[in-house]
């Protein structure tokens, strides 16, 4: 049998695979340093359960050295071996069964070694509870090698002292008001004190963060993390313990999709600004400043391992949320009427997706119709027939017809309001809500009598003969409202055979022999533009003798028609408006003269 070997690790490759693909900056040597000086005040409180003077002291040269400084358990020797010099191995886990004791934050055994991509070496002075007598003093450099002594036991407090150089390049993350920065960033909700040290002087870095309870506080506390005046926040308390915090409700509408950053502590040390793995995808309304206690980070610690818990967490948070929002509605409807109006998108997005968030909300939530905005309780209380649909052409076109005859059509073509309209339905089951499409627009035109007809014989037919050549019929009406001249109607054939043939005026030959082929196969359109007898105008245009003129106003009418709905238009129509406007002027300048 061959002999077995060992693997060997490359120290300066290991510290570039840190700097360059786990890390996301050098930032997070601060973040580590915490860190580490977090669990070991927590395995002194473990040790000791008396004890409750924690502290971390950073002393800074400008741009040159920085100590950092906890009262934690401190290192035997033969800990110095164990763990700092081994890398993966954690002082986290308990040595005989290999667990990660739960007090801790870190645990995977690099994170001492992020300071390497700010400093050349590292210096080590500490003294551990367990053997008080004895100090000693640790230097590593990147390329693997270290060395330990012994130091005086008086010449160190119990705890850890560390102090790093900065290399060139890294001088500005060796700046006093960089580290504050960096402090508050990733330990803000220490629960102990983290101290800077100004020359004689010494002042508290991290803030303590208010109570949930007291209103203007948490107030205060959003405005200073984010930076925002926020509307109102909402409690994150799991019921479960999974998590605690709070839930900022922001002032202003935002994209559904956007990129929102966050503080999500682990810990009570900073894990990520990214909320996608652990809140629900609608919350994009929502800055969330949380912590947990017992999910698991990846080994970059800037993110969470997903497993069953983290799933129960995210349940639990969009619950959480879910059952705030809806008791909204007793306690603060001003507030949550206030809240819907601004984040609409969303609100509607996670009204489709619960059926209890969708009951709360659907009165406070707002539909576009020809009869202006109509909230979802408005629309629960008519008992006509409501009809939608979800084409923004057909909405325009037909919104004023139907407004004539008293008949609702709400436009859906926003996302989430055909399903909205769907649930609201199912949710009252008298409400009548049929698509646009079942509608008869027919049964809104009505046949003029025969004085009419005759009077307009001349009219309609000059109508047909213009029309013919784009496919269009026409025909003598009654209708309102009386202000509209003419409707032009199709049937879905009809748009098809409009679409391609505009289609075919911007496309190549090849294209357009295909959009011919196309165009052949379709039977049995129909287009129509309908007369409205009742209109003024058309009554005087029936009387003209001048046909001439009658041509040229139909023309333009039909244009009008045509430019009203948002039909596309043929390079023959547009050119019967541009022909026809230059007549009118010709006509006017003739008369004066």
């Amino acid at each position: 049998m061959s002999e077995p070997f060992v693997f060997k690790v490359n120290l300066g490759g290991m510290i570039d695979i840190l700097a360059n693909h786990l890390y996301s900056s050098p930032d997070v040597f601060i973040r580590e340093l915490l860190q580490n000086g977090t669990d070991a005040i927590s395995g002194r409180r473990l040790s000791d359960p008396g004890f409750a003077d924690g502290r971390i002291t950073i002393t800074v040269i400008p741009e040159q050295e920085l100590t950092f400084t906890d009262n934690g358990t401190g290192l035997t020797e033969a800990e110095i071996h164990q763990f700092l010099a081994v890398i993966g191995q954690s002082s986290k886990r308990d040595l005989q069964t290999g667990r990660i004791l739960e007090d801790y934050i870190g645990r995977f055994g690099i994170g001492m070694l992020s300071c390497f991509m700010v400093t050349d070496e590292i210096m080590l002075r500490t003294r551990s509870v367990k053997d008080p007598a004895h100090a000693w003093e640790f230097e590593g450099k990147p390329d693997g090698t270290y060395r330990i002594s012994p130091i005086p036991p008086e010449s160190v407090e119990t705890g850890t002292e560390i102090h790093i150089r900065a290399k060139k390049g890294c001088e500005q993350y060796f700046r006093e008001e960089r580290i504050c920065e960096l402090v508050r960033y990733y330990g803000l909700p220490l629960p102990f004190p983290v101290m800077m040290q100004s020359g004689d002087a010494a002042y508290r870095i991290n803030e303590m963060v208010p109570a949930s309870g007291a209103k203007n506080s948490v107030m205060a506390l959003g405005k200073q993390i984010f930076d925002t005046d926020f509307l109102g926040y909402i409690p994150l308390e799991s019921k479960s313990g999974l998590f605690s915090g709070v839930a900022y409700i922001l002032p202003h509408a935002v994209s559904l999709y956007a990129k929102t950053k966050h503080r999500i502590y682990l810990k009570n040390m900073l894990l990520t600004e990214d909320g996608d793995a652990i809140l629900p995808k609608w919350s994009s309304f929502l800055r969330c400043f949380l912590n947990t206690e017992k999910l698991r980070p990846t080994a970059s610690r800037e993110s969470f391992y997903e497993d069953d818990l983290l799933a129960q967490a995210r349940e639990e948070l969009s619950a959480c949320i879910s059952e705030y929002l809806i008791g909204l509605s007793q306690r603060n409807p001003a507030l949550l009427e206030e809240m819907v109006h601004i984040h609409f998108m969303a609100i509607k997005s996670m009204a489709c997706e619960d059926e209890v968030f969708f009951r709360t909300f659907i009165p406070f939530l707002r539909f576009e119709t020809n009869m202006g905005e109509l909230s979802g309780k408005e629309l629960l209380t008519r008992r006509d027939a409501v009809s939608f649909t979800n084409d923004i052409n057909q909405f325009h076109r037909t919104s004023s017809l139907m407004l004539a005859q008293d008949q609702l059509l709400v436009n859906a073509c926003y996302v989430y309001d055909t399903a909205l309209l769907r649930m609201l339905q199912e949710y009252d089951e008298s409400l009548i809500l049929y698509p646009l499409e079942a509608v008869a627009f027919e049964d809104f035109l009505e046949e003029p009598g025969t004085e009419a007809q005759v009077a307009a014989a001349k009219l309609v037919q000059t109508a047909k003969d213009c029309f013919r050549e784009f496919g269009c019929d026409a025909e003598l009406k009654s209708f309102s409202p009386e202000q509209v001249p003419v409707f032009y109607l199709l049937d879905e054939k009809a748009e098809t055979l409009r679409e391609i043939n505009r289609s075919k005026e911007q496309a190549d030959s090849l294209f357009s022999s295909m959009l011919s082929a196309f165009a052949e196969e379709i039977r049995d359109s129909r287009s129509t533009l309908f007369i409205n007898w009742r209109n003024p105008l058309i009554q005087r245009l029936a009387g003209l003798r001048d046909q001439e003129r009658v041509r040229v106003c139909l023309e333009i009418l039909y244009v009008q028609a045509l430019l009203t709905g948002r039909f596309p238009m043929q390079g023959g129509e547009m050119a019967l408006l541009n022909d026809n406007l230059i007549h009118l002027i010709e006509w006017g300048t003739m008369e004066e003269t």
